[in-house]
């Protein structure tokens, strides 16, 4: 009888509908696999101005950007719950923009979503290729007037605390899932550009297309 029970349970309806949710959706058990279970990491500090000693102990956060043209920057940003300044500073620098060379200082969030949404891939000694940074309103108002972009009239780039970016070796649909997983900010997935858009602003997420010459999307949020 006690054989006979288990032989009609496994072919119940329950049991075949059990195994076929277990197989429905294969990438996102795979994406699940993929993500290491690492959490964004509390705000950090930033010291005075008179403290030019970084902290030497705690987990050290380091980012490799790269821009078109060739410029690099590797910088360790932060070290445990100190951010470091000059760090800070020369990363900002980097990301101002290059229409005009115009500087911001950038919410040091940004950079540890940035930092955790490569560890979550396993790929934090990745470069990331920055597409765009910083951008003043007089440069946002032209690529709207462009066309060619959908950028938000009050763009978080304009607030210095979003990128739109590439990691060469990851899909596009990767780095959004990882960047999704943060709960954190704003995330636009670019499926035809092959980038991702990350900032610091309100929760929200977003897909932008341009096909056929027409634009295709909810509405402008980068």
């Amino acid at each position: 009888m006690l054989a006979a029970l288990i032989a009609l349970l496994a072919f119940s309806p329950l049991a075949r509908a059990r195994g076929t949710q277990q197989h429905k959706h294969p990438r996102l058990n795979a994406m699940r696999h993929m993500l290491s279970n690492v959490g964004l990491p509390v705000p950090g500090f930033i010291p005075d101005d008179d403290d030019d000693n970084p902290p030497e102990d705690g987990p050290k956060y380091q980012l490799r950007l790269v821009r078109q043209g060739g410029e690099i920057i590797d910088v360790i940003y932060r070290v445990g719950d100190t951010y470091i300044p000059e760090a800070l500073d020369q990363l900002s620098v980097f990301l101002r923009d290059t229409h005009n060379d115009e500087v911001k200082s950038y919410d040091p969030r940004t950079f540890d979503i940035l930092h955790t949404m490569l560890a979550k891939l396993n790929r934090s000694s990745s470069e990331i290729e920055v597409l765009s940074g910083y951008r003043t309103k007089e440069t946002n108002d032209a690529l709207r007037e462009s066309g060619t972009t959908n950028a938000a009239e009050h763009s978080q780039h304009i607030e210095g605390n979003a990128l739109d970016l590439r990691v060469p070796g990851v899909p596009a649909v990767e780095l959004r899932d990882a960047a999704l997983s943060l709960r954190a900010g704003g995330v636009g997935y670019y499926p035809k550009g092959q980038f991702i858009h990350v900032d610091t602003g309100p929760a929200r997420k977003w897909t932008y297309a341009r096909r056929h010459g027409r634009h295709s999307h909810r509405r402008r949020h980068a």
